[in-house]
């Protein structure tokens, strides 16, 4: 268990074995991320229509930057920690585009160019990012919560018919295929059985969905864990309490919590390539353009900073930010344009 625990720590998380809640869930830092990232996107879609509300530079700064501290310490952990293993995942894209776009508007603002300004990018990225992670802990918990209702339905006695007709009280556990069981009114059918007596209404809702009683007669089948609401019946077990409908129903379930689809497992393969690749490329415009196009090295180094925003904003999920960019992009060079004298 030690061990466990300590890979999961290296993996830049945290083990918790108590109860307490912490205070900045995961539910609070979206709420507090949206509230200021809302103004900052809001602002950045008007301007595109010519509506400027948040033109002043540092009014951008100073909403953005309690997004990005809630980012840098969320992402930033687990991104050590994962650097520290000797892993690459999604956290450390995130964190290196949100870093990367608050860095490039900080420097705007400093020396006064707005068209370096994309404080909403970084704030979007990280807000975007947790509302995911808030939907993917939700259907977590959904499915947790999916196994302990099906959990609840599995029975812990069973009424046996013994060879001379006398009923015993036995563990469900100790039920064997063809043993003869008493199930009367109000009572859950401890395993998958057949019918051999009795008529009963048997409401099987939290296996099968129905939601009214079904009848039940002889040579019927029955399943485990539902219950009867109006006869008695007595049932010849078809299967032990491993390997009932209830059992499996549960199995398929906790399978699906724990595996990972081909999808997400290729992502992971993705993103252990990714973070390299794009730095390679960031790295790659900056010599280029000071070497080849013979630009300035600030100018260069903002757009290779420019260069990692847009693809970590494509690669991390909200795509929405990489068209603002592009858009940004272009309606700069169009502005631009039409400043020139030979425009």
């Amino acid at each position: 268990m030690e061990l466990v625990k300590e890979g999961i720590n290296k993996l830049g998380y945290h083990v918790v074995e108590d109860n307490v809640t912490p205070y900045w869930t995961l539910q609070r830092k979206l709420i507090f991320c949206a509230i200021f990232t809302a103004p900052l996107l809001g602002s950045h879609l008007l301007m595109m229509a010519g509506i400027h509300l948040l033109g002043n530079a540092w009014v951008q700064f100073a909403i953005c930057l309690p997004v990005y501290v809630v980012g840098f310490f969320h992402f930033g952990k687990t991104s050590l920690g994962a650097l520290r293993n000797g892993s690459t995942h999604m956290d450390i894209l995130i964190f290196i585009g949100a870093t990367a776009a608050f860095v490039y508007s900080t420097i705007g603002a400093v020396i006064n160019e707005p068209n370096y300004l994309f404080f909403e990018t970084s704030a979007t990225i990280i807000t975007l990012v947790l509302l995911g992670n808030w939907f993917e802990k939700r259907a977590v918990k959904q499915t947790t919560s999916a196994i302990e209702d099906l959990t609840r339905l599995q029975v812990e006695w069973a009424k046996k018919i013994m060879p001379s007709g006398t009923v015993v009280t036995i563990e469900a556990s100790e039920v064997l295929p063809g043993d003869w069981l008493q199930v009367n009114e109000g009572d859950k059918i401890p395993v998958d059985g057949t019918v051999l007596k009795g008529s009963a209404d048997v409401d099987e809702s939290m296996l099968t969905g129905e939601s009214l009683p079904v009848s039940r007669l002889p040579d019927d089948r029955v399943l485990g864990g539902s219950i009867v609401t109006g006869g008695n019946l007595t049932i010849a077990a078809t299967a032990t309490t491993r390997d009932t409908t209830l059992s499996q129903m549960i199995e398929l379930v906790k399978s699906a919590q724990i595996n990972k689809p081909d999808i997400q497992r290729l992502a992971d393969r993705i993103s252990g390539v990714f973070v390299p690749v794009v730095l390679g490329i960031s790295i790659l415009t900056f010599f280029v353009s000071v070497f080849f196009f013979d630009i300035a090295p600030q100018k260069a180094m903002l757009n290779a900073i420019a260069v990692l925003v847009i693809l970590l904003s494509l690669c991390d999920g909200p795509l929405l930010t990489a068209v603002m960019v592009g858009v940004k992009r272009v309606r700069q060079d169009w502005d631009n344009g039409e400043r020139r004298p030979d425009a």
